[in-house]
């Protein structure tokens, strides 16, 4: 997907984070001396979903260290935007969440500006505590979701010449495009 999976990207942070601290103490106050294995992971999958998290189009000073019900939780904007395949930033952010079992948090907070929150979830327990790894949700999501369902993506039948007739299935508007 990239070659960004091999990184440490949160020792990357950890480095950076004296420097930081220093230079926007108000900002930084809340960020950790140390960061425990929770933030270690959660920067870990932003930098390989962003391409490297010094690349990632995260706003560092918006760092939330403390977020949520608790303060258990991590939030940051992300700055751009994100899709499912082409730039796969979406896919490789939720799939990296399923196989740390953290749960993302997707909220709107302006034009190409969205909020990620992280929560640590475990492999047990009720909803609000358990989180699916990858195998766990799409086993689940194939049980629920059968694959007949309409919207499940088949190729269009090929037609010959003489399935279709003389005009048959040919719109004009096809015929006019094609010239």
């Amino acid at each position: 997907m990239n070659q960004y999976v091999g990184l440490d990207h949160a020792a990357w942070l950890q480095q950076q984070l004296d420097f930081m601290k220093k230079q926007q103490p108000k900002t930084y106050k809340d960020a950790p001396e140390k960061l425990n294995e929770f933030q270690r992971k959660v920067f870990n999958i932003i930098g390989i979903a962003g391409g490297g998290l010094y690349n990632s189009p995260i706003s560092f000073n918006t760092i939330k260290w403390n977020y949520g019900i608790g303060g258990n939780g991590i939030s940051m904007s992300w700055i751009n935007d994100m899709a499912t395949f082409d730039s796969d930033k979406l896919t490789l952010l939720v799939f990296l969440c399923h196989e740390a079992r953290i749960r993302c948090q997707i909220d709107a907070t302006g034009p190409k500006r969205i909020q990620l929150s992280f929560f640590q979830r475990k492999a047990e327990g009720r909803g609000s505590v358990r989180h699916p790894n990858l195998d766990e949700a799409v086993k689940e999501f194939r049980e629920w979701f059968k694959q007949d369902h309409m919207i499940n993506h088949t190729e269009p039948e090929e037609k010959s010449l003489s399935d279709i007739g003389p005009l048959g299935d040919v719109l004009l508007e096809d015929i006019w495009r094609k010239q």
